[in-house]
């Protein structure tokens, strides 16, 4: 298995393959190109220790909190050096996308389908590679009902169904959907409830912009923009049990608007 491992890395620095492996670590590594320690994501092929410099690793502004979200993800690299007696090889992922890129992104169009890897996730979006370029996907674009936090629901390392809805290499513009793949209760939303129905649910989040609450539905997979009543002193709290009333189902821009009636 060793043998072969090397075989790979050793045709990895000599013809430029690409390898794929999983960041599963951070070290401060002397660079004796740039003379100096720096920030390395480490990867294990097999039983030898990949180190891949915070240079070498494609992130604009680099900290080390880039490198800690990104743990666990499953990223591209080419091997620029080996040391056998050590069995530790230096990797870039610089020239990994590069080469990704010019292999892959000119066969692509609009209304393509791809699977991408995640690389790391926000609480509103998540980040992921399409064939060697780093694309953020935000909520709304991962799912038809409200996400609260993204983290919930995806971590480095997965892999997801996309369809690409707008590219265009030349200008770096890349908009990625994942929503045609997960279900989307507002198809057969009057199945489960109806304008000026009563329904419970739980105060998930706190809505700024419509000044109220949302709250997650207990019957459907649905959340409810909830104006709050003057006569209620305070809002209910975070995971609060509430009955609301349904005063609008919107289906084509997805939203449903109530107040609540009464905190449980």
């Amino acid at each position: 298995m060793k043998e072969i491992s090397i075989r790979n890395l050793l045709r990895s620095k000599e013809e430029k393959r690409i390898l794929t492996g999983k960041i599963s670590g951070i070290e401060d590594e002397y660079y004796k190109y740039k003379n100096m320690y720096i920030p390395c994501a480490i990867i294990w092929y097999n039983d030898i220790k990949i180190l891949i410099p915070s240079t070498h690793l494609g992130i604009i502004n680099f900290n080390k909190s880039m490198i800690r979200g990104m743990l666990g993800a499953e990223i591209d690299f080419i091997i620029i050096d080996i040391d056998l007696t050590s069995n530790i090889a230096i990797a870039s992922r610089n020239l990994a996308m590069e080469l990704r890129s010019k292999l892959e992104l000119s066969k692509l169009k609009k209304n393509d389908v791809v699977m991408v890897r995640v690389l790391a996730v926000g609480i509103k979006h998540i980040l992921v590679e399409l064939f060697g370029k780093e694309v953020i996907i935000k909520a709304a674009n991962l799912k038809h009902t409200y996400i609260l936090n993204c983290k919930d629901l995806y971590s480095p390392g997965d892999k997801i169904k996309v369809r690409i809805k707008n590219i265009d290499i030349q200008n770096n513009i890349f908009e990625l959907s994942a929503k045609d793949f997960t279900l989307n209760p507002f198809n057969e939303i009057r199945k489960y409830i109806t304008e000026n129905g009563e329904y419970t649910g739980k105060v998930i989040a706190f809505s700024k912009t419509h000044s109220g609450i949302i709250v997650q539905l207990d019957n459907v997979s649905v959340t409810c923009l909830t104006r709050v009543p003057p006569r209620f002193n305070d809002y209910p709290h975070l995971l609060s049990n509430v009955l609301i009333k349904i005063t609008e189902i919107k289906e084509n821009q997805k939203q449903i608007y109530g107040y609540l009636i009464r905190i449980i």
